[in-house]
């Protein structure tokens, strides 16, 4: 009998990670990182005792990497970092985020509930939303959101125009978010 292959929870999140990018979340199973690996499924399960806790630590590896997408694309103003990175990620992942977005799952909940205090947070640092407050800024967020999915939903599947450079793209995003600012601060001074 030949030496018990082992592997590290990483290894086993990146297989899951590179079947969930190019085959969808819904392929996931522990037979098939087995098969990814050249393993039986073992040594998975001496990592992780069944497929949600897997799962879990797949929804980190997104997050992990749905931050360094906003590292990446930091130019000073949060607000629009955070559309960028998150239109970049439907461009670059578009399978996993196409599962994420478009399918019924828990996955984007637990992903919004993670994230929201971390995008406020970075919101109220943006020199352009100073004067509003957490509930407001969660408003403007959503409004914004609601916008970036269509755009990013349209990126992931290639239906943007073909004359349109991403940074074409990225200038109809920030655009839009003057928009979304211009308007929250008229609702506020029109309140007064």
């Amino acid at each position: 009998m030949g030496p018990k292959i082992k592997f590290s929870r990483e290894q086993i999140i990146e297989a899951a990670f590179e079947i969930a990018s190019t085959e969808g979340i819904d392929k996931i199973t522990m037979r098939k990182i087995a098969e990814k690996m050249g393993s039986s499924v073992a040594p998975i399960y001496v990592n992780f005792k069944n497929t949600d806790e897997l799962m879990e630590a797949l929804i980190e590896k997104i997050i992990s990497i749905s931050q360094q997408l906003f590292v990446e694309e930091s130019q000073g103003a949060p607000f629009r970092d955070m559309g960028r990175a998150s239109l970049r990620f439907a461009v670059e992942y578009s399978v996993l985020f196409r599962d994420l977005v478009l399918k019924n799952n828990d996955y984007m909940q637990e992903y919004d509930e993670k994230m929201m205090p971390e995008l406020i947070e970075e919101m109220q640092k943006d020199p352009e939303l100073q004067g509003f407050t957490a509930d407001e800024l969660k408003t403007i967020l959503l409004k914004m959101k609601v916008f970036q999915l269509g755009l990013s939903i349209m990126a992931a599947n290639g239906l943007l125009p073909k004359d349109y450079a991403m940074e074409d793209i990225m200038d109809i995003l920030s655009s839009t978010a003057n928009d979304v600012i211009r308007s929250a601060r008229l609702s506020k001074t029109d309140i007064r």
